[in-house]
């Protein structure tokens, strides 16, 4: 600032100046007192979520759950990750490039070290993708299946060789397929990974106990190397307390109460009573899901693709997307959901219509019955499987409901002990994520056993383009022949919700419905 006086104008000033010096002096450290003290007050507290089944495992080799990758993901940094716009980005992996269309070079942070003390480094991603590609029961293999190999060109470079071009690659390892634990801590837990993996990250929080059951806690990593943009160290948050509560009005409940600080669904009844809650916070945002239930294409009566089709026909969509999820979602007419690039608008194979499914059953002697897996403890579930049920009677089909825990269902599914299940996907940033694993021959997640050359040819040929319109026509045309084929009855793709007390702040809403609390906190 200038101050442009006569000498005597300067005398009779400069006593009021020194004084507002002072005072703008005081102000500006008592501004620097209130921001040191607002980063600081962001600090601590326990936060409380609500899950709406008990996790499974913890180990990624073996997960398939979604509730599992709401912990893993706070535990477990991945590769690269993807953002609120659904876009790639660094996270232990600040760039990459590709040398040739089948090798890719990834740079890593040199920062980082697990809980174990032990150091992120090239050699430990070499571990982590190696110990997918020797296990080919994972539901990682498949996704991978294109990596020839990987190798450390030195501690924080590593190549992955691919056997040809594989555009998803990227968008793969933001998830399970990309997650890096310690191998020291993998080769001493053994077994025991899945269900207590102490100091195997190096994410945000660490494990801390798991009653089966009851709760999971995840506790903050004190050495975890990402900070905010004032320079203090992340997470805010000291722990985080999961808690499965499969009975959506109960889990609304301890919402309301403040038992739990977040949940990761709300039913469909509970939406306009959270939207008007002053005390709570709820969006949403589109999602890459699909809903609805799987058909086993190996055991009787859904070896015949005539059974399945008349299932297609037999279910009303429209009035299950308005009676059961009072229109949280979009219908679905495949795998591939409205947010993709992939997405055709045009594409509608079944409708609501009774006749065409007692055409279809008159192909096979004119009746049919199957029964349902159901996951207990979900009213919500319950209620949509008996709207099923109650269609399919109109139509001549029998559907018996079998109620199992989640565990379970996936256990039977996984099994291929079951005729049909109803069980959703959270879905991925890209359409291979929601394609190939499920409708690839021989699909980590393809527990429908549902093959088809044509398919297999046309997900493989997606996978090596890297033109997005010609792996767009790809994709659409392997899902014509998808729902032709009737191993999978779609529903609905769902929504990315966030429902939360009003005391959580800075929590961002993904695509992926995945809740992240690497920045979160608690308003005091």
């Amino acid at each position: 600032m200038t101050h442009n006086v006569s000498g005597r104008e300067h005398r009779r000033l400069f006593i009021p100046f020194i004084a507002l010096f002072i005072i703008l002096s005081l102000l500006m450290t008592a501004c620097g007192e209130d921001n040191a003290q607002s980063s600081g007050a962001k600090l601590g507290g326990d936060l409380g979520v609500g899950l709406n089944a008990d996790v499974v495992t913890l180990d990624p080799l073996k997960s398939t759950a979604l509730v599992d990758r709401q912990v893993m993901l706070n535990m477990y940094d991945t590769l690269v990750q993807v953002n609120a716009q659904n876009e790639i980005v660094p996270d232990l992996a600040t760039s990459w490039s590709y040398t040739s269309p089948t090798q890719l070079v990834f740079t890593l942070r040199t920062d980082v070290k697990f809980q174990d003390g032990t150091p992120l480094n090239a050699d430990a991603v070499v571990f982590n993708i190696e110990r997918i590609l020797s296990t080919q029961s994972s539901p990682r293999y498949s996704e991978l299946s294109s990596v020839e190999k990987v190798e450390a060109q030195d501690t924080s470079h590593v190549l992955f060789h691919l056997k040809q071009p594989f555009s998803p690659l990227l968008a793969t390892l933001s998830d399970r397929a990309g997650m890096i634990l310690s191998p020291a801590a993998v080769k001493s837990l053994g077994d025991n990974l899945g269900n207590a993996p102490a100091k195997a990250g190096s994410g945000a929080f660490a494990f801390g106990e798991w009653i089966k059951g009851d709760h999971l806690t995840i506790k903050k990593n004190t050495g975890y190397w990402l900070k905010d943009s004032q320079g203090q160290a992340l997470p805010y948050l000291n722990s985080i307390r999961y808690r499965p509560i499969t009975n959506g009005s109960l889990r609304y409940s301890n919402l309301q109460t403040g038992t739990i600080n977040a949940t990761d669904t709300l039913d469909p009844n509970d939406v306009p009573s959270a939207k008007s809650n002053p005390d709570l916070v709820y969006k949403q945002a589109a999602a890459l899901s699909f809903f609805g239930f799987m058909l086993n294409t190996k055991m009787a009566p859904f070896n015949n693709p005539a059974a399945r089709r008349a299932v297609e026909w037999g279910v009303n969509r429209q009035e299950i997307l308005d009676s059961v999820l009072k229109g949280n979602g979009v219908l679905a007419s495949g795998p591939i959901p409205p947010t993709s690039w992939a997405y055709d608008k045009n594409f509608k194979p079944y409708t609501y219509d009774v006749n065409k499914a007692k055409a279809e059953l008159a192909q096979i002697g004119g009746s049919l019955t199957f029964t349902m897996l159901v996951p207990s403890g979900s009213p919500l579930n319950t209620q949509e499987a008996q709207f099923i049920q109650s269609e399919l009677q109109a139509a001549g089909i029998t559907m018996n409901i079998k109620q199992e825990t989640f565990a379970t269902v996936l256990s039977d599914t996984d099994a291929h002990n079951f005729q049909a299940a109803l069980i959703g996907w959270s879905g991925r940033p890209d359409p291979d994520g929601n394609l190939y694993s499920y409708f690839h021959t021989g699909g980590g997640n393809n527990n429908m056993q549902y093959s088809s050359p044509q398919v297999d040819t046309l997900l493989e040929k997606a996978r090596t383009s890297n033109d997005q319109k010609e792996r767009a026509t790809a994709y659409q045309q392997a899902q014509q022949q998808i729902l032709q084929d009737a191993s999978y009855v779609f529903i609905n793709h769902g929504v990315s919700i966030q429902a939360t007390t009003a005391s959580v702040k800075d929590f961002a809403i993904l695509p992926t419905g995945i809740m992240m609390f690497t920045s979160v906190y608690l308003s005091q």
